[in-house]
C-alpha cells in the first residue's frame, strides 16, 4: 500500500515538474529572443538614422550645387552660360559637367561644357537623342527644382540631370539644366562624405540591380545591414550601412541564440534524467527492502527447521524417552548436524552483514584447498544424507598451494553445495578440483533443471532467487556470499549450464606465487 501510494505521486509529481520546466524553458527562450530582437532593432534604428543622414547630405551638396548654377545663369542672356558659369565652374560647382538653357519646345538655346570638344559633341548628342525624352518640361513649375536620374541598362555610367523652369521677360519659358558627373560624385565627393574611422559603420551604395556603385561589399554582413534609398536626386540609388564589427555581431548572435536554444533544452534533459534517476533509486530502495524482508522471512523458515529438530530431541532426552543408549548416541548426533546448520546458516547472515559493512574479514594464508574442501564435505553430509543426495567428490592428485581464508572457502563451498542440492533435486552432486595453470577451480554441478538463461548472470546478486514461479525456498544471499568471498581472495566466482543438462556454480581462486 505504502509503495503504491509512493509511485502515485511519482507519476502525479515528475510530469508537473517536467511540464513546469518545460513552461519555464519556452518562456526563457522567448524572453531572449525578445531582448535580442530588441537590441538587434535598436542597432538597426540607429544604422538607418546614420544612412538617413549621409543620403542628406548628399542630396545637399546637389542641391547646392544646383542653386550655384542657377544663381549663376541668367535665363535671359543665354551668353551668362559661357561668360559667368563655366570660368567659375571647376572652383564653384566641381560636379556639375555642362550647363544647358532650353527653349519651351525644349529645344538647346545655349549650352556649356567643361569636357573637351570631343566629349562635348558626344555628350550634346546623348542629351538630344536619350536624355531629353526623361525629362518632364510640360509639367515643370518655375522655380522648382527637379531631378532625373537616368542609367541605361548595359551602361556602367549615369547621367544625373538637374532643371528647372524660368518665365523670361519676353513671358515664355525657359529651361535651365545642370548635368552633374556621378563618376565625380563616386570618386571624389562620396569618399570625403563617409569616414573610414574604426568607430564609424561600414558604407556602401548600389545600384536599381543591386550592382556595388561605392564602397565595399556588404552581402556578408546579413541581417545588420539597413538600406535608405535617395528620394529626390540619385533616384534608384541606395546606401547601404552596416557596423564596422557586423561579422562579430552576427557570430555573437548566432552564438547567443544557440545558447538561448540549448540552455532550456540541458535544464530539461537533467530534470529529466534527475527525475528519471530518482525514480530509479527509489524503486530500487523500495524492491531491496521487499529482499530484505523476503530473506528475513526465508532465513526466519530456515531457522525453523534445525530449530524444531533440536528442540523434538532435547526433549526426549531430557524427558528420557529414549529406548537405548544407541538412539541416545543418534539423537545426539542429529542435535549436533543441525547445530551445525544452523551455524552455517548464521555464518551466512553474519558474514552478508559484514559485506554490506564493507568489512573484509578474511585473513589469507597459504595452504591445501583441498582440506578445505573436505571440512565442507564433513560439514554437508548430514544435510545431504537427510536429503537422500550423492556427493561425488573429484579431484586432482596434487594440488598447487594457494592463499585462501579456511573458514572462509569452507563456507564458499557448503554453499555452492547446499544450491546444488536445492535445485538438483535427488539427483547425484558432483564437486570436482580442476588444477590449473594459474588458478583452481572448485566446480559444483546438480542435475536439475539449469539456470535459466536471463538469471546466468544475475545468479550471484544478492536476494536474487531466480523466477518467482520457483517453489524452493533460500535466503538469495548464498552465491552473493561466494561470489565475494571469491572476490577476496582474487578470483572470480561463475555459472553456466552444463551440456548434458543441469547446471555448474563454481568459483576460480588463483595459485599462491612460489
Amino acid at each position: 500500500m505504502e509503495g503504491g501510494r509512493f509511485r502515485l505521486w511519482y507519476l502525479i509529481l515528475v510530469p508537473a515538474i517536467l511540464v513546469a520546466t518545460g513552461i519555464l524553458g519556452f518562456y526563457t527562450f522567448r524572453s531572449s529572443r525578445e531582448y535580442t530582437q530588441l537590441g538587434d532593432e535598436t542597432i538597426a534604428q540607429s544604422l538607418l538614422s546614420v544612412a538617413q543622414q549621409r543620403v542628406e547630405r548628399i542630396e545637399r551638396y546637389i542641391v547646392i550645387a544646383d542653386g550655384t548654377v542657377f544663381r549663376l545663369v541668367d535665363p535671359n542672356d543665354s551668353s551668362t552660360i559661357d561668360s559667368v558659369w563655366l570660368p567659375q565652374a571647376e572652383a564653384q560647382t566641381p560636379s556639375v559637367r555642362s550647363v544647358l538653357l532650353l527653349d519651351p519646345d525644349g529645344d538647346v538655346i545655349q549650352w556649356a561644357s567643361r569636357e573637351d570638344k570631343k566629349k562635348r559633341r558626344a555628350f550634346l548628342r546623348t542629351f538630344r537623342q536619350r536624355l531629353l525624352g526623361n525629362l518632364d518640361l510640360d509639367s515643370a513649375e518655375p522655380r522648382v527644382l527637379r531631378h532625373a536620374h537616368i542609367q541605361r541598362e548595359g551602361e556602367d555610367s549615369s547621367y544625373l540631370l538637374s532643371y528647372r523652369a524660368f518665365d523670361t521677360r519676353a513671358g515664355k519659358l525657359t529651361y535651365i539644366v545642370a548635368a552633374h558627373d556621378t563618376q565625380y560624385l563616386v570618386d571624389e565627393v562620396f569618399p570625403t562624405m563617409f569616414s573610414s574611422d574604426e568607430s564609424t559603420p561600414i558604407y556602401n551604395i548600389v545600384d536599381e540591380s543591386n550592382q556595388l556603385v561605392f564602397g565595399p561589399d556588404l552581402s556578408e554582413v546579413g541581417v545588420y545591414t539597413v538600406d535608405h534609398r535617395f528620394p529626390t536626386t540619385l533616384e534608384g540609388w541606395r546606401l547601404q550601412v552596416a557596423p564596422r564589427k557586423a561579422a562579430l555581431l552576427q557570430a555573437q548572435g548566432r552564438s547567443r541564440l544557440r545558447g538561448e536554444a540549448t540552455l532550456p533544452l540541458m535544464s530539461f534533459a537533467i530534470i529529466l534524467l534527475s527525475a528519471i534517476f530518482f525514480i530509479y533509486a527509489a524503486e530500487k530502495e523500495r524492491r531491496l527492502n521487499e529482499l530484505k524482508s523476503e530473506l528475513m522471512a526465508n532465513v526466519s523458515h530456515e531457522l525453523k527447521t534445525p530449530l524444531s529438530v533440536v528442540r523434538m530431541f532435547a526433549d526426549m532426552l531430557r524427558s528420557d524417552r529414549v529406548p537405548s543408549e544407541e538412539r541416545r548416541k543418534e539423537y545426539l548426533d542429529i542435535i549436533c548436524r543441525e547445530s551445525e546448520r544452523l551455524t552455517s546458516l548464521i555464518d551466512n547472515v553474519l558474514d552478508f552483514s559484514a559485506l554490506e559493512g564493507g568489512k573484509g574479514p578474511y585473513r589469507l594464508k597459504q595452504g591445501d584447498l583441498g582440506e578445505a574442501v573436505g571440512r565442507a564435505l564433513e560439514a554437508f553430509r548430514y544435510r545431504s544424507e537427510q536429503d537422500g543426495v550423492e556427493i561425488q567428490l573429484k579431484r586432482a592428485n596434487e594440488l598447487p598451494p594457494v592463499l585462501i581464508d579456511q573458514e572462509a572457502i569452507a563456507l564458499a563451498i557448503i554453499n555452492l553445495l547446499d544450491n546444488a542440492v536445492k535445485y538438483g533435486g535427488q539427483s547425484p552432486v558432483e564437486l570436482e578440483l580442476i588444477a590449473k595453470r594459474n588458478s583452481i577451480d572448485v566446480a559444483v554441478r546438480d542435475h536439475g533443471p539449469g539456470i535459466p538463461a536471463a538469471s546466468l548472470r544475475r545468479v550471484f546478486e544478492r536476494f536474487y532467487r531466480g523466477p518467482h514461479s520457483s517453489p524452493t525456498r533460500g535466503s538469495g544471499i548464498g552465491l552473493s556470499l561466494v561470489q565475494h568471498i571469491a572476490q577476496a581472495h582474487g578470483g572470480r566466482a561463475w555459472a553456466k549450464n552444463a551440456p548434458g543438462g543441469g547446471a555448474v556454480v563454481g568459483l576460480s581462486i588463483p595459485v599462491a606465487a612460489v
